[in-house]
């Protein structure tokens, strides 16, 4: 197994400019060899298969033993929620949502699909050494996840507080009055007629609305950037940061720390637009989230 280190970079407005051109929305595991799991019935001799090997890994990494993590994938069903899957894999909460990528419990969407390992564990970002001492392990209890540039599952570990509440969804709200006009996700682009992958969410609002910030962080950047019109980015804890595009002005600066609900800007109609929006994003580890946002917290609602 060959374990590629890297190392942070520090961030200019040309690597922003890099990061959107070259970023592309993450395949739902586009893995070839993977086995399947066709549906989530306890008669189904692969979720048996999966049941046994997930107590005989426990097992086994209590005893301070190697274990061996298979992959498999499967197609969520549109009765399928975050709950169900959990219980009939025998995975926990913090496996399936980080290997997963999931914004929040609630990002559960009929045709994804998920992988299951099976073991439990966290999913992470970062180089193997980094990794080993940060969660106190050894090498071969980290494994590279298929499909994932530099993402390890660490097995038998888990998720910090502080993580577990994006996912539970009490970290984000919502940064301006009005109604979602536009959802995340594939959809027609209203200028080329085609479709295409939506990074965010619009929420249709007057021009010179109040924009907040969605979390407490640090902006990182403020100004012009093609589509995006007058552009906010501001980053968070965890490797999330927040977009917020086609402001009229800026409310707050560069590097300046603001709390949730914070004022930053007004909303407007810079950039590529049809009409008066916010364009609002979360962002993890340079990936898409689907934003879940909580209504009624921030200044003003």
């Amino acid at each position: 197994m060959v374990f590629q280190k890297f190392s942070s970079i520090n961030i200019s407005l040309l690597s922003i400019v890099l990061f959107f051109c070259l970023l592309q929305y993450p395949s739902a595991l586009q893995v070839p060899g993977l086995r399947s799991i066709t549906n989530l019935s306890y008669e189904n001799p692969e979720i048996q298969s999966l049941r046994e090997e997930v107590k005989e890994n426990l097992m086994q990494s209590a005893r301070g033993k190697t274990i061996n993590l298979v992959f498999r994938k499967y197609v969520l069903k549109k009765k399928d929620t975050f709950f169900t899957v959990m219980a009939k894999t025998m995975l926990d909460h913090d496996s399936l949502s980080s290997i997963n990528h999931l914004a929040s419990l609630w990002d559960v969407e009929p045709g994804a699909v998920w992988l299951i390992p099976n073991m439990r564990g966290v999913a992470v970002y970062g180089s193997p050494d980094e990794l080993c001492i940060k969660y106190k392990t050894s090498v071969d209890s980290i494994f590279p996840v298929p499909g994932s540039r530099q993402l390890f599952f660490i097995t038998g570990r888990s998720l910090e507080p502080s993580e577990r509440s994006y996912l539970n969804g009490t970290v984000f709200l919502k940064p301006v009055k009005g109604f979602i006009s536009s959802k995340f996700g594939a959809r027609m682009d209203p200028f080329s007629k085609k479709e295409q992958f939506h990074k965010g969410v619009d929420i249709a609002c007057p021009t010179g609305s109040e924009i907040v910030a969605s979390a407490s962080g640090k902006i990182i950047f403020e100004g012009e950037m093609a589509d995006y019109g007058k552009l906010i980015i501001i980053e968070h804890s965890n490797g999330y940061r927040t977009l917020y595009g086609h402001l009229q002005s800026f409310a707050a600066r560069i590097n300046q720390s603001v709390k949730k609900g914070d004022k930053i800007a007004l909303s407007g109609e810079t950039g590529h637009v049809t009409g008066p929006h916010l364009h609002f994003e979360v962002r993890r580890k340079g990936q898409p989230q689907r934003p879940r946002m909580l209504d009624g917290l921030h200044r003003g609602q």
